[in-house]
């Protein structure tokens, strides 16, 4: 495994979910409106950390599971992804008394929707010879 290759695809995957995650919250703020009023400020919570670690167990289990440059192959794990986030995310969104469901079904259309488009950017990563693979496989997927 190329190790600066992996940091270079994480670091990207991360950017990119930031950025999809931020505007599909500000584009349905309406519907987590509610449930934002009832959740720590940013500041105090390690959100982004948590946000990262997850964003490296993606990229990581993106080499082991697809690990080339196949874009439909990206797709379907982006979107296998996005539903194990979106079942997570709505266990606890469901198991919470009294928390507010208004953005429960747009947060899952997003998580099915982000985890796409981030399985197709690796998997083009993959491609333009930026997977963090072996040489050779790299090499065999060009």
């Amino acid at each position: 495994m190329n190790v600066g290759k992996f940091i270079l695809n994480v670091v990207i995957a991360f950017i990119v979910y930031g950025a999809l995650y931020m505007g599909g919250v500000s584009v349905f703020e309406a519907q987590f409106a509610a449930g934002q009023e009832m959740m720590n400020p940013e500041a105090e919570t390690p959100a982004l950390a948590y946000h990262f670690v997850q964003t490296v167990v993606v990229v990581w289990l993106f080499g082991k599971a697809v690990g080339s440059a196949d874009l439909k192959a990206g797709a379907i794990y982006g979107f296998m992804m996005g539903l194990y986030l979106m079942a997570t995310q709505a266990t606890w969104i469901i198991s919470i008394k009294g928390f507010p469901q208004d953005g429960r079904f747009v947060s899952g259309v997003m998580d099915l929707a982000v985890g796409v488009i981030v399985g197709v950017l690796l998997a083009f990563l993959w491609g333009k010879g930026l997977g963090f693979g072996a040489p050779e496989e790299a090499a065999s997927d060009a």
